[in-house]
């Protein structure tokens, strides 16, 4: 017959039955907001999560209606410098720079502290351009104690894209257009008026930054070459 191994420690062991007579005494201790309390909480249906995220993300559909739902008292919080706030932002939103948060002493301001932890009804949403910065100050707040924090997912180049109406500013970019979302490098959002094409081998007068061919050599020869150089 042939030996088998047991585990160290002799084997698992079984838990005792539990207890009519406690069943109804509940545990008092109160360890905190965690991960798995977050996602067992109601807001899970207005949430996404990702791996290695200690905060909420909103859409920007839940994003529209948390702002238009009087019950819920929201603090934005745009992350980006003081310039990039001033050109456009999302309405209401306050200039929180992230740099802010690397200071050792005081790192939130008396506004961010009354919202911090203030209950089911008061939330602090972080937004940047593209929800880089975000994800990483949403996991700075999450260190820092505070688990009432939710982020933009896409940042303000979603809701540019879903909602332009949600932002305000001087220096707007101009939205793309939903019926043509292909239409080209034009119509897309947050992208330079001038197009600048380093010239390369191959270039031509037409703008055409292709690599050159057998065939397009031999009609470049039959052409003037008063253009080169």
């Amino acid at each position: 017959m042939p030996l088998q191994a047991k585990p160290m420690g002799g084997g698992a062991k079984s838990l005792p039955p539990p207890n009519k007579k406690y069943a109804s005494v509940k545990a008092r201790l109160d360890t905190g907001c965690n991960e798995l309390k977050i996602k067992s909480s109601e807001s899970k249906a207005n949430a996404r999560f990702h791996r290695g995220e200690n905060f909420r993300r909103l859409k920007v559909s839940t994003l529209v209606a948390l702002l238009q739902d009087l019950h819920v008292d929201m603090l934005l919080l745009d992350l980006r410098d003081e310039d990039a706030y001033m050109q456009y932002h999302l309405q209401g939103a306050v200039n929180y720079p992230i740099r802010l948060l690397s200071r050792q002493c005081n790192p939130f301001t008396t506004e961010i502290l009354a919202y911090v932890n203030g209950g089911p009804q008061k939330i602090i949403v972080l937004c940047d351009l593209d929800e880089h910065m975000a994800f990483t100050a949403g996991n700075s707040f999450y260190e820092k104690g505070v688990d009432n924090v939710f982020i933009v997912s896409g940042g303000l180049k979603e809701v540019l894209r879903q909602a332009p109406e949600l932002c305000e500013g001087p220096c707007m970019p101009r939205a793309p257009n939903p019926s043509k979302p292909h239409a080209g490098w034009h119509n897309s959002p947050l992208q330079p008026d001038v197009l600048i094409a380093v010239p390369r081998q191959g270039y031509t007068p037409t703008g055409s930054i292709r690599p050159r061919t057998s065939a397009s050599r031999m009609s470049m020869e039959r052409q003037p070459q008063h253009w080169k150089q």
